[in-house]
């Protein structure tokens, strides 16, 4: 087993699949594994959950029976809600990108020149994103083990002074 990020890539354009697998893997954090179809990556993950998956908008234009990048993005997203989802498209549309984000998908990149760039920006940014939330959860902690050690304090100079081992005012009043 490997202690690399595990990364799916779902894309029916297998020319567009091999060049983006290929940048990833460039980067040596990365296990990146490619799939044609949603149905295919979906099988992978019931054996190994990988922590990111950028996937295609538009899957059923080799296939049509095959699940488009909605229908793959929704499943993720219900039976493996800390997957992160990029999803990437040809289609350059605002409504289509907010559409994906409904559904949690943490970014929509579009294919062009820049989308190698844009995936690597975007990895960088889960890393970041989970690092934050991690130092919040932590943060939390602290915050809950800090109040209960105030409530208990508080409780116990109750308890001191009604046994009578404090007094009420302090000896300079």
């Amino acid at each position: 087993m490997s202690d690399k990020t595990l990364v799916y890539i779902v894309d029916d354009e297998p020319l567009q699949l091999e060049l983006l697998k290929d940048h990833l893997q460039k980067m040596s954090a990365y296990e990146v594994h490619g799939f044609p179809t949603g149905e295919e990556c979906l099988a992978a993950a019931k054996v190994r959950k990988p922590s990111i998956v950028f996937l295609d908008y538009n899957l059923n234009s080799k296939v049509r029976e095959a699940m488009d990048g909605i229908d793959v993005l929704k499943e993720i997203k219900e039976v493996y809600p800390e997957t992160e989802v990029v999803m990437i498209s040809g289609q350059d549309k605002i409504d289509v990108a907010v559409n994906t984000m409904k559904y949690g998908a943490f970014d929509y990149i579009v294919k062009g020149e820049g989308a190698f760039i844009r995936a690597e920006k975007t990895l960088y940014n889960i890393y970041r994103y989970n690092k934050l939330a991690g130092s919040a959860n932590t943060y939390k902690r602290l915050m809950i083990f800090f109040g209960l050690g105030m409530i208990l304090m508080v409780i116990l100079v109750i308890v001191l002074q009604m046994k009578g081992l404090i007094k009420s005012s302090p000896g300079w009043v």
